[in-house]
């Protein structure tokens, strides 16, 4: 059964309220129309409709007011509002798109351009709904993904340990651990994509040395089934005041990466130290090099000639960057390497 649409209408002037009855009454619309702002408002209350048209200029509650009042109500706020009125200047408008209009029809009305737009703005909410349940089954599924994952890579985890404890290392535990890391930093990816709006993430003084250290440390196995070695240098001891697991999403991907697109038996060079005030990180490898240094920060972008991993990495980099105000360059030649150089500004903290 096709879904009957209710349309409010809210217009001081009897004879409007008659007129868009008689234009809107063969389209199937169920129509609810009053003169009175308050009424109007209550009645929305209690039984929301589709799409409301609104005057502007009406008693006691002008249609500006009304549209304020009605986007303050959590059962209303997401309701389209189209305003009628027969003020037609600029200034008015704007404001009917301010205060939360989705569309504007000055008096005298055309029929069939009402119906038109009101047909497009019913479709668009409709649209609008089915985008927001189909993300909202998305983020279920992605959680559960990332549930069922979780487990066996902890369960990997232990077992190799405790494999390499009885029996020693061999490359084989070496490589299935590295594989571990890489799932573990892409759970760690998909965990900050998944819980970031929900999740507050409080800064903390971090130690660098300390940080890069362990980072480089867990990226260990990775590095070794590449015979890539990893040089840490560094000019001073630097604290820097952020959330540690907003700061390990930056570390791990940019170094993960550096590893990923690395030659075999090459280097990754990870610098920090202090200029004129700012800290200074730089991961450099000896790789492949970024084809288009532009489009790498976007989200899903993947080389052409190495599609590893979700694309979603660097894109989350750049999101946690911009959030602190970090300045990151990028300096990339084809077949030599790449330099990611983070600039972190007004957050060096010496203890």
């Amino acid at each position: 059964m096709i879904k009957k649409y209710t349309i409010l209408i809210v217009d001081d002037k009897l004879e409007n309220l008659q007129y868009l009855n008689k234009v809107l009454k063969d389209e199937d619309y169920d129509i609810r129309a009053t003169p009175d702002s308050k009424v109007a408002l209550e009645a929305a209350k209690k039984n929301p409709p589709d799409l409301i048209l609104l005057d502007i200029k009406m008693p006691h509650i002008n249609g500006y007011e009304l549209c304020r009042l009605i986007k303050k109500e959590n059962t209303l706020k997401d309701i389209p509002i189209i305003f009628i009125s027969a003020l037609d200047s600029i200034d008015d408008k704007i404001q009917a798109f301010e205060e939360g209009g989705v569309d504007y029809i000055t008096k005298p009305f055309e029929p069939k351009e009402i119906q038109a737009r009101i047909k497009t703005q019913l479709q668009i909410h409709k649209n609008k709904i089915e985008i927001e349940r189909l993300l909202l089954q998305q983020d279920l599924f992605v959680k559960k993904i990332m549930h069922e994952v979780n487990t066996p890579i902890s369960i990997i985890s232990l077992n190799t340990d405790l494999i390499e404890q009885q029996h020693g290392p061999s490359k084989q535990v070496e490589t299935i651990k590295a594989s571990v890391k890489t799932l573990s930093s892409i759970y760690g990816d998909l965990s900050y994509k998944v819980k970031k709006q929900s999740r507050e993430y409080k800064a903390t003084t971090i130690n660098l040395l300390e940080f890069i250290s362990s980072r480089v440390l867990f990226f260990d196995e990775l590095a070794n089934t590449k015979d890539i070695h990893i040089n840490l240098e560094y000019s001073k001891e630097l604290y820097i005041l952020m959330n540690e697991y907003e700061f390990e999403r930056v570390i791990d991907n940019t170094l993960s990466n550096a590893i990923k697109y690395s030659k075999a038996s090459s280097e990754v060079n990870i610098f920090f130290g202090e200029e004129e005030g700012k800290v200074v990180i730089l991961v450099e490898d000896f790789g492949i090099g970024i084809e288009d240094t532009t489009k790498v920060f976007d989200a899903y972008y993947q080389q052409s000639n190495k599609k590893l991993g979700l694309g979603l990495g660097l894109n989350i980099v750049k999101e946690i960057c911009d959030k602190y105000k970090i300045d990151i360059e990028v300096k990339s030649e084809k077949s030599l390497g790449t330099k990611f150089i983070f600039n972190i500004d007004s957050v060096v903290k010496e203890v």
